[in-house]
């Protein structure tokens, strides 16, 4: 009984609580409402943020964080109530995503002076990157939206919570011990036991940096699987291939720009040798292990203690375990140039899905396939770039996966 009525008695704090917030938003709306406002925080097209957007979707919308006293309010409100304090899952995001949707998205007005000469209108528009922008006008609502009629726009810097600048905290650490890949005559390669789990892939639609294609959407990984600890060497490939590609040579460096055919000879190789399934990761099970099983946004600064990237910007990273490795024990996931995955180049699906794999229909130096990890202030830890063999303004380079089967099932 007593239990019971400690239970009601929070519930009732709780109903409280929401109901007292939901006044002082109303209430901050109102005093806003056909005054003049400015709102810091990320533009980007209504469509790229909703699962199915139509033709009349796509104009522009701010997700502020900054700006008047309400939304510094707001953010603040959501974040303690709806950020946990040790990390964010799939469940989790998705909720705070759908509170800065609910609460912190202002529509910008299609004939607004600031966009009389802009190329990028709501009535020829394109799904464009986001962008960090201060955005001054008058605030209304309609059709239950709130809009801002905008007079001005400029890029800015943003400045998001510390929550969410946090360093990844994982809910669970491998349950498997290491795994020790033969690779030829060369030294071992240890893989890291990467446990099954669901997370919100992609990034957060309020979040700047964001860009179109990298729509957050459920991703469940229902089969434990080894992930090199590191990207492969140019001592590692050697040693199973016979040959190195790489311009910037060095044994400790990663392999630079391998052909996606010694790729697939390289797997069937190392699988061969060691009598287990040896391939590329997918797409959502690099993201998986580079954000530790967490689903919390992944702003590239988070990263900088990891990143690998060296001071010759794309020229050459440096070599591996240079830096950190992130809480499962990976390193340079985050680097300066990209790592190639198994599936193909493509945007991310809008809709829940289960062990994704995209591969290539064709697979020649000139079909795309997904590349991962490459960091800068405009690019976060979920950015993923179209990437073919002859890599332009960045380099290539691979991890692999080992499976794990009924034959090799051992704890």
């Amino acid at each position: 009984m007593i239990r019971y009525w400690q239970k009601r008695k929070f519930a009732v704090m709780l109903y409280v609580r929401s109901v007292l917030a939901a006044l002082a938003l109303l209430c901050g709306i109102s005093r806003t409402l056909g005054t003049e406002v400015t709102l810091r925080g990320s533009v980007v097209c209504g469509g790229a943020c909703i699962p199915e957007p139509k033709a009349g979707d796509h104009g522009l919308v701010i997700f502020p964080i900054d700006g008047t006293a309400e939304v510094r309010a707001t953010v603040e409100q959501i974040l303690k109530d709806f950020y946990p304090d040790r990390a964010l899952d799939a469940e989790a995001a998705q909720t705070l995503m759908d509170q800065f949707s609910s609460r912190l998205k202002y529509h910008i007005a299609a004939d607004s002076p600031a966009l009389k000469d802009a190329k990028n209108r709501a009535d020829n528009h394109y799904c464009m990157p986001a962008t960090a922008s201060v955005v001054t006008g008058t605030v209304t609502e309609r059709d239950g939206k709130k809009w801002i009629t905008a007079t001005r726009i400029e890029a800015c810097k943003l400045t998001y919570p510390a929550r969410m600048l946090a360093a990844d905290r994982p809910f669970v650490t491998p349950g498997r011990e290491a795994l020790h890949l033969k690779l030829g005559e060369g030294p071992t390669l240890k893989c890291v036991a990467i446990p099954a789990g669901t997370f919100l892939m992609g990034t957060p639609v309020f979040m700047w940096p964001y860009h179109v294609e990298e729509y957050p959407h459920r991703v469940t990984l229902t089969r434990t699987y080894y992930l090199s600890e590191i990207p492969i060497t140019q001592q590692a490939f050697e040693a199973v291939m016979g040959k190195n590609p790489s311009t910037v040579k060095d044994p400790q460096l990663p392999v630079q720009n391998p052909s996606f055919s010694d790729l697939k000879k390289f797997c069937e190789i190392a699988s061969g040798q060691n009598g287990r399934t040896v391939r590329l990761p997918t797409s959502a099970e690099w993201e998986y292990a580079a954000r530790v099983g967490t689903s919390n946004p992944g702003f590239a600064e988070k990263y900088k203690d990891q990143n690998s990237g060296g001071p010759d910007g794309f020229k050459s990273p440096l070599p591996v375990k240079s830096r950190m490795p992130n809480a499962w024990g990976l390193y340079d996931m985050a680097s300066c140039w990209w790592e190639i995955t198994g599936d193909k180049g493509m945007y991310h699906v809008r809709k829940s899905v289960v062990d994704p794999h995209y591969p290539p229909g064709v697979e020649n130096a000139r079909s795309q396939r997904t590349g991962r990890g490459l960091l800068l202030d405009r690019w976060s830890i979920g950015t993923h770039e179209f990437i073919t063999e002859r890599a332009d303004y960045a380099s290539n380079k691979f991890r692999v996966v080992v499976e794990i089967d009924e034959k090799n099932s051992e704890k």
